[in-house]
Formats: C-alpha cells, sequence, structure tokens
C-alpha cells in the first residue's frame, strides 16, 4: 500500500466514504502485518502451522483469519472497530503516514496475538489446558519462575535466589544461574528423568516442580525449560499413562454397567429431541437456518454430549462441526454458525447434565 495515502484512506473508512480500492488496500496492508508476525513467530521457534503441507498458504490464511474481525461491519457499510480505534488520532493536527502506519501495526499485532490465542484453544484445548495449569502454578508457587527470551517463554526453578516478580527478569543478571552457555537437556535425557520422578496422580503443579528439581541438578545442561518443551513433554507421558492404563484393564463391563450405560444413552437420545424440537422453532420456521444444516448440527451436537459423556469437555465446536462440513474455516465459522451452534451445545449439555444428576 502506498503510505502516502494511509491516512486519508483511513479516514475515508472512518467517515464511510471509502471507494471499494483503498478498503481493499488497506486489508491487504493488515494482511501483511499480520502475516510479518506470523513468519516471526515460526522463525523464533513457535510452531504457528497446522498440519498442512502449503505453510505459505496456510499462514496467509491464517493470517486473514487474526485481523477479519477488524473489519466486521455494522451492516451498513461503516467497521465500528477500526472507527473507534482510529478517530481518536486522526483528529490530530498534522498526524502523518508514519505514525498512523505505527499504529496500525500495533492494532494488527494485538489482535493477531488475540486471534491466535483463541485458535489454538480450538486447535489444541488439551495443550491450552497444560498452559494455563503451568502459569496459574508458576503464580502460585515460590520456588518456580518465567521469563521471555526472543518472544518464547522459558520455566526454571528458582533454588533462593531473589526475584522479585512485580518486575520483568533480566536474564543476563542470572545468566549464569540458569547455565545459559550450557547445553539444553536432550529430549530422551528429559524424558527418562520425568518419568523417573512423575506419579499419575501428580497435579500439573507438583510434577512441573519435580521435572524443574530435576533440571536445577543437572549442572551440565542449561538450568531451564521452553514453555512448549514441558507442555509436550506433560502431554506425552499423560497420554502413555493412559494407554498403559487402557492396556493392563482386564476388567468385565457387569450387567448393571451394561444398564447405566444404555440409560445414558437413553438420556443422550431424549436430549437431541428436545434440541430437534428447538432447532425446528427457533431457526428451520424462521429460515435462519435450512432442514439440511439443522441435520448437521444434530450430528455434531451429538458429538458434543459424547465428548461430555467421555470428559472431554474440552473439545472444541469448532472442530466437531468441522468434521461433518470439511470446507469450514474458522472464519466462516465465527460469522456463519458459531452464535447458533454453540448457544444450542450450551443448551444441550446443560440439559444433558441435568439428566446425568438425576442418575447419581
Amino acid at each position: 500500500m502506498n503510505n502516502n495515502t494511509l491516512t486519508q484512506t483511513l479516514a475515508d473508512i472512518c467517515n464511510g466514504t471509502y471507494r471499494q480500492a483503498q478498503l481493499i488496500q488497506f486489508i491487504e496492508l493488515t494482511k501483511k502485518i499480520s502475516l510479518g508476525y506470523l513468519r516471526y513467530q515460526e522463525v523464533i521457534g513457535k510452531r504457528i502451522s497446522g498440519e498442512r503441507v502449503e505453510t505459505k498458504d496456510e499462514l496467509e490464511d491464517l493470517a486473514l483469519d487474526c485481523v477479519a474481525e477488524l473489519f466486521s461491519g455494522d451492516g451498513n457499510g461503516n467497521f465500528p472497530q477500526l472507527v473507534k480505534y482510529y478517530t481518536p488520532f486522526l483528529g490530530i493536527q498534522n498526524i502523518d503516514d508514519t505514525e498512523i502506519l505505527a499504529l496500525t501495526r500495533r492494532l494488527v499485532v494485538r489482535k493477531t496475538k488475540q486471534e491466535l490465542s483463541r485458535i489454538f484453544r480450538e486447535r489444541d484445548p488439551e495443550g491450552a489446558k497444560i498452559v494455563r495449569n503451568i502459569k496459574v502454578a508458576i503464580r502460585s508457587s515460590e520456588k518456580l519462575e518465567i521469563f521471555r527470551d526472543l518472544g518464547k517463554e522459558f520455566v526454571f526453578y528458582k533454588n533462593g535466589i531473589n526475584i522479585n516478580k512485580d518486575t520483568v527478569i533480566d536474564v543476563d543478571s542470572i545468566s549464569s544461574y540458569l547455565r545459559k552457555a550450557s547445553s539444553p537437556i536432550p529430549e530422551d535425557v528429559l524424558h527418562t528423568r520425568f518419568i523417573d520422578v512423575f506419579s499419575p496422580k501428580d497435579s500439573i503443579s507438583s510434577a512441573l516442580k519435580k521435572l524443574l528439581k530435576t533440571i536445577y541438578g543437572l549442572e551440565d545442561y542449561q538450568n531451564f525449560l521452553p514453555m512448549d518443551v514441558i507442555v509436550k513433554l506433560i502431554r506425552k507421558t499423560k497420554f502413555e499413562g493412559l494407554r498403559d492404563k487402557l492396556n493392563g484393564d482386564d476388567s468385565v463391563p457387569t450387567p448393571l454397567d451394561q444398564l447405566e450405560t444404555q440409560e445414558i444413552e437413553g438420556y443422550i437420545k431424549i436430549v437431541m429431541q428436545q434440541i430437534q424440537r428447538k432447532i425446528d422453532k427457533l431457526y428451520i420456521k424462521s429460515g435462519k437456518i435450512t432442514a439440511a444444516k439443522a441435520k448437521i448440527y444434530n450430528c455434531a451436537l451429538h458429538d458434543v454430549l459424547y465428548d461430555l459423556l467421555h470428559k472431554k469437555d474440552s473439545s472444541s465446536y469448532y472442530r466437531n462441526l468441522k468434521y461433518y462440513l470439511p470446507q469450514l474455516t474458522q472464519i466462516q465459522y465465527r460469522k456463519e454458525e458459531r452464535t447458533i451452534f454453540e448457544y444450542l451445545a450450551k443448551v444441550a449439555k446443560k440439559n444433558f447434565r441435568g439428566h446425568l444428576k438425576a442418575l447419581l
């Protein structure tokens, strides 16, 4: 985008007098800024792209998803979020394109971070839950601390060193304690050490303390671990423990177990009948969704209840629906599906929980 026109373009967009070409140019600018931030995150080691081979195309799609909400209109061609953000600055006398571009970068990067957080929760709810638990454990512990370096988060065991939690850690001042000049601990060694101290009954907080205390004692390696390595290790260990438990479970279902399973499945059927009536009344008759879309919702909501039953309540609604709509993108989900589908999911789960409480 030509910076000579940036201030005028933003003024026209906020006034509602923009031309379509101006809007397209500004969308491309925000996408470019977001894409640059995403590429930087990948360069420093964060995994932003998913499973697609065409990483370049996926990052471009993701960048567009990240800025899309900024261009949510009010139905009259206006963009409330942009108006709210830019109007106070556009009123400043002699503000130039360089300043407007800096403001735009700040807005887009902030929005990209917000959307990445949401997208990661949908893509990997279990991983997001582990990260939350790790950060809670660090905040509540006198022995654990976190620092940021080159855009990444690292955790270490604090054994008596004085660190003010209200200030940003000066990594250079404790580099010798962190053993930054040493090599990172190899993954196989890390995994073996963690297995030695880990108990399936451990909370995330307890497991984290044991792990980092072990690393503290390995003087040949760095005295800290990247956050993503910790998440991967905890997830892998929990999965292996679950797999061993399932492989070693020789119990045979009793007639009582079978009867209870049939009763629970009957409750799912009842709840789905209630939801179908609600869909017919609120959405099909009013023309908000088609009968074909209602059938897809019904199948996806059925899966939501089974996720709840099998303690997978952190599953992504987007993922549930995408299974039946393979071409569905996150931006389409937010714009076209999320409001209705998530309302129905919450109603279904509430009703199902009521039946389960009655069973207990």
